[in-house]
């Protein structure tokens, strides 16, 4: 018979911790406006009025389905020159 070495107790500061950051996570959760999913979604306003929130899949697609001059500029990383 093996004996296992006893693990140590999680003090009560780290369960509390541990139980900050879930909430944190529950309450950080959205419905994405375009597909229904439960997710962390961004906020997104349409039409300069409507605040609405798309999952990231949805945000990356609604983006590509812009026309260019509405999309969100993306700058290269300094140092760096795309020609």
């Amino acid at each position: 018979m093996v004996v296992q070495p006893i693990k140590e107790i999680t003090s009560y500061n780290e369960w509390n911790q541990m139980r900050d950051n879930v909430r944190r996570v529950v309450l950080s959760l959205e419905v994405c406006w375009n597909c229904q999913r439960v997710s962390q979604c961004q906020k997104q306003v349409l039409g300069g009025t409507v605040m609405v929130w798309f999952c990231k899949e949805c945000s990356i697609e609604r983006e590509k389905s812009m026309p260019a001059p509405l999309r969100r500029r993306v700058h290269p990383p300094a140092g760096k020159i795309e020609l």
